[in-house]
């Protein structure tokens, strides 16, 4: 039997091909080898002294009428496939403002080692920074360093022709209208991909009425519910299947389709000031390439997370009130969950109040994101909502040291970048083991606004392609789910 799916191979993904993505290696004036800036684009630490970002560059719209560019000439794997992905992590300062639709990312393609230009393509993406602006502003709070957020931005194109070897990757903006000094769009984690099939489901214009891709499902080890392992040519797989970042786009999840949602969010790093599982401070950056490890077996999943993000965050502790008064430092954990693989609602199902006055959810973690950290429920210890003094990315520790989410995680990457454009994608579970999807119903349609197919009080409802999901709802209590549907197994 065979599935017709909108996924990519997964033998088929080449590795990052940019030199330098995090923009780690300046010359000795403090300039980008790998990099060709201009204009109103400059070198800088991606965003402000109280976040953990690494470094990265800034397009200063402050200049009226000013232009900006970084770019950087990526060789191409002969036989790495014809589908390129570029993408960056970006965000947007408040003040930074374009005449019109100018913010763009390009793809340059090139013939003779780079030498020659043969076509190009290029995506506008200051509308995606408005619509965000729009749709997160009651995401973000008042406490923390404004309501700019960190956003994967992407861009998939197909080679146009045989012979291009290479290819110019543009971050670019036109027509700057912004003032003051937050004015700025800084970006970092340049990555470009290839791929011998579409990562997003796109198909080749000759062949527009046919899938991309046609897997054998015979090939697929069912582990139970909606998850598949898709092993290797030779690998043989037994009862249990541990899932590390090795192997995390072989673990499928069939919704609308098959994704992978832990493909490339299982590592991480520990940055200076965030102390270890052991309690020393940690003095320079220490990749974890095991932040996550996931065990299936006998019907259960069990997810081993040391609980570090893998986007930018605030600093912590701050004792100075610039990102919400936190006086925790953020601890490395040694976490576990179990969740059925096939969920069931129990039927007894209670939604938590906005008093926190019915302890219908539980303090501490409530569930997982795709990237191992812990989402909790919209309360702090004092009972109080705590939405309002977290960082950017909507997370900040507990007193125990736990860096956790209690609103829409808008930093958390998954393996479809969220434009708002259709159903949102899988972010993370419950700890009942139903999904937690993005906030979209539909283009341009959130599920907390849509009265065709409402939410109901736990945040969650059904569909065909999905059954009983949650929604995360930005701006609207209870946040992330507002109870549970399934039976929790505590174990943490």
């Amino acid at each position: 039997m065979v599935a017709l799916i909108a996924y990519v191979a997964l033998n088929s993904v080449g590795p990052n091909r940019v030199s330098d993505p995090g923009f780690d290696k300046p010359d000795a004036d403090k300039k980008f080898v790998h990099y060709t800036l201009s204009g109103a684009a400059k070198p800088t630490i991606a965003g402000y002294r109280d976040e953990w970002t690494g470094h990265g560059v800034l397009l200063n719209s402050a200049v009226t009428g000013g232009t900006g560019t970084v770019s950087q000439i990526v060789q191409l794997d002969k036989s790495g496939g014809k589908w390129v992905t570029f993408r960056l992590r970006g965000r947007a300062e408040d003040a930074f403002k374009l005449t019109g639709d100018s913010l763009y990312m390009r793809i340059d393609f090139l013939t003779e080692s780079g030498k020659k230009f043969v076509e190009t393509s290029k995506r506008l993406i200051y509308r995606e920074v408005l619509r965000d602006r729009k749709d997160f502003a009651a995401n973000g709070n008042d406490l923390k360093s404004g309501a700019a957020v960190w956003r994967t931005y992407e861009f998939e194109e197909l080679l146009p022709f045989p012979e291009v070897d290479s290819v110019r990757v543009t971050l670019g903006f036109d027509g700057g209208n912004g003032q003051g000094a937050n004015a700025n769009f800084f970006a970092t984690n340049f990555e470009l991909i290839q791929s011998e099939t579409s990562l997003n489901g796109k198909t080749e214009p000759k062949a527009k009425s046919h899938p991309t891709l046609i897997v054998d499902e015979s090939k697929l080890k069912p582990l139970g519910g909606r998850w598949y392992y898709l092993p290797k040519q030779g690998e043989t797989v037994g009862e249990t299947v541990t899932i590390t970042d090795q192997n995390s786009r072989q673990l499928l999840y069939k919704a609308a389709g098959y994704s992978a949602p832990f493909g490339g969010n299982m590592t991480s790093w520990l940055k200076p000031g965030m102390i270890t599982a052991n309690g020393q401070q940690v003095q320079t950056d220490t990749f974890l390439p095991d932040n996550v490890r996931i065990v299936f077996s006998g019907g259960r999943w069990t997810i081993y997370t040391k609980n570090i993000p893998n986007h930018p965050i605030a600093k912590f502790p701050d004792r100075y009130g610039t990102q919400g008064y936190n006086p925790n430092y953020v601890v490395e954990q040694r976490l576990q969950f179990t969740m059925p693989t096939d969920p069931q609602r129990t039927g007894q199902e209670y939604a938590v109040g906005v008093n926190d006055n019915n302890g219908a959810l539980n303090m501490g973690p409530i569930g997982v994101a795709v990237n191992g950290v812990i989402f909790f429920n919209p309360f702090d210890a004092g009972s109080d909502d705590a939405s309002r003094i977290m960082d950017r990315c909507c997370g900040h520790p507990a007193p125990g040291g736990d860096y956790h989410y209690h609103k829409y995680p808008i930093c958390v990457n998954t393996p479809f970048v969220d434009k708002g454009e259709n159903h949102s994608p899988l972010i993370g579970f419950a700890l009942d083991g139903f999904p937690v999807y993005g906030p979209y119903e539909r283009e341009g349609v959130m599920a907390r606004d849509d009265t065709a197919h409402p939410l109901n009080k736990l945040n969650a409802h059904e569909d065909k392609e999905r059954g009983w999901h949650y929604h995360v709802s930005p701006g609207h209590f209870p946040y992330i789910i507002g109870g549970y549907m399934g039976r929790v197994n505590r174990m943490r």
